[in-house]
């Protein structure tokens, strides 16, 4: 009961919404017959009103029936009552024509519309009985009007469909949780809501280069890639499937995207559960090429990403060569991976990767690319182990380092007052080196910046 009220108060337009509301009430207190009259009503000026939307939308396939309301409604009609039994009969066709509902949905709600008039008018019984439908025949017309018509807003599949890959490929898109949902996942049809889920985890795993698409195939499976995470969060068993009903195409395609997808979505469990395991073999096998390769310049993009899983127990767990392709990079190479997942796993790494810098610009690039991106992970222990390795080391002292520490007292404000302590200690041992002390003394608070 609490579940159809639920879906009662949800009814997209609030114009149908009382129609239903008393249909609910008619249910609800045994007038079964009068509960499906008004079901099928609300029904019809429901699609009514969504064709109309459509119409003003420029969905050519409206103008007829919407054509037929708008005349049937002008003043002095006298053949109106026949036009918009015209319309009652025909909507349904054009309903799924418009893809406001399916084949399943359109046969369920012609059997709606047929007990409909079996209620309207008794004498189609044959020798004059009475259609008495019972009260849960009557819930279970409401329960398929609501899920099939009434609690949507007028998406069509493939518009949906249409407006989801463009708004993801548009050159300023700016990916959205909030949006996203909303416009994609919350406010569509189950039916149309898997095309777009299905379409992004293609899109997402193949990394297909489309010639119509505004910007590269990689950054379009990127952008592919977050929407399926969110998408993940929202409904995770449809997502799976998703990604089930493209993986084998996975398995034939070319080295580097097998690469790129195991980096875009290797932290999402659902991928791993649609993953066939001959793929994992082959991800592992992969990854132990990567840590025996001497890289003549930084570490590419694809393979840090990748590298960069180990920060997962789980994917550790499933792809073993990942801890000894990470430990073989150099520290700068090491920075890359960890700025593509910074979080608590790398930050206990922080301390021995600064002890091991050997240059000035090494020692920002560590700092800017690794450390500061861990900040919000970092312990006080951490945070005492990081800045005294970086205190011993004289080449994590550079031109821009004292500006990166200030970041870094910033960024550890979780840490609450503790971090203070741990900052002053280290801090008065710069005293001597006035121009690095003043710059983090004056950018941090902690003490009196000293006269020149």
């Amino acid at each position: 009961m609490l579940d159809l009220e639920d879906r009662v108060s949800r009814v997209f337009n609030p114009d149908v919404r009382p129609l239903v509301q008393e249909a609910h009430r008619c249910y609800a207190i045994g007038a079964a017959r009068a509960a499906i009259v008004l079901t099928w009503t609300a029904v019809c000026a429901d699609l009514i009103h969504k064709t109309e939307i459509l119409k003003e939308d420029g969905e050519i396939d409206a103008r007829s029936l919407v054509d037929d309301v708008e005349r049937a409604q002008q003043p002095g009609q006298a053949d109106a009552v026949n036009i918009m039994l015209g319309v009652e009969r025909s909507i349904l066709d054009a309903a799924e024509k418009l893809e406001l509902i399916d084949r399943t949905q359109r046969m369920q709600l012609e059997r709606l519309r047929e007990d409909r008039h079996l209620c309207a008018h008794p004498s189609l019984r044959p020798l004059g009985e009475l259609f008495v439908p019972t009260a849960e025949y009557a819930r279970a017309h409401l329960t398929v009007a609501l899920e099939a018509v009434l609690i949507h807003p007028p998406s069509q599949g493939r518009k949906v469909l249409a407006s989801f890959a463009a708004h993801v490929a548009d050159p300023a898109f700016t990916f959205d949780p909030l949006y996203l949902g909303y416009a994609f996942f919350d406010r569509v049809r189950p039916s149309a809501r898997t095309k777009v889920v299905e379409f992004a985890a293609k899109f997402a795993l193949l990394q297909i280069d489309d010639p119509d698409v505004p910007i590269p195939a990689a950054a379009l499976a990127d952008r592919m890639a977050h929407c399926l995470h969110h998408f993940a969060e929202r409904d995770a068993a449809l997502t799976k499937q998703s990604l089930a009903r493209h993986i084998g195409r996975l398995v034939e395609a070319d080295p580097a995207i097998q690469l790129a997808a195991l980096g875009r979505l290797g932290g999402l469990p659902v991928f791993w559960a649609a993953l066939p395991e001959a793929l994992r073999t082959l991800f592992n096998t992969r990854i132990e090429s990567i840590s025996q390769t001497e890289w003549t310049r930084a570490l590419p993009s694809a393979e840090a990403r990748v590298i960069a899983l180990v920060a997962d127990a789980e994917v550790r767990a499933s792809l073993p060569a990942l801890e000894e392709a990470f430990t073989t990079l150099d520290g700068s190479d090491q920075s890359r991976v960890i700025a593509a997942r910074p979080g608590p796993y790398f930050a206990t790494r922080l301390p021995e990767m600064l002890a091991k810098v050997g240059s000035f610009d090494q020692g920002q690039f560590v700092a800017r690319t690794a450390v500061l991106p861990c900040a919000n992970a970092l312990t006080l222990e951490d945070l005492h182990k990081v800045l005294r390795a970086w205190w011993d080391n004289p080449q994590c002292w550079g031109r821009a380092m004292p500006g990166y520490l200030v970041d870094l007292y910033v960024a550890t404000v979780h840490l609450g007052q503790q971090r203070d302590a741990v900052w002053r200690t280290f801090l008065e041992e710069l005293r001597d080196y006035k121009q690095g002390f003043n710059e983090i003394a004056r950018g941090t608070g902690l003490m009196e910046v000293q006269a020149d």
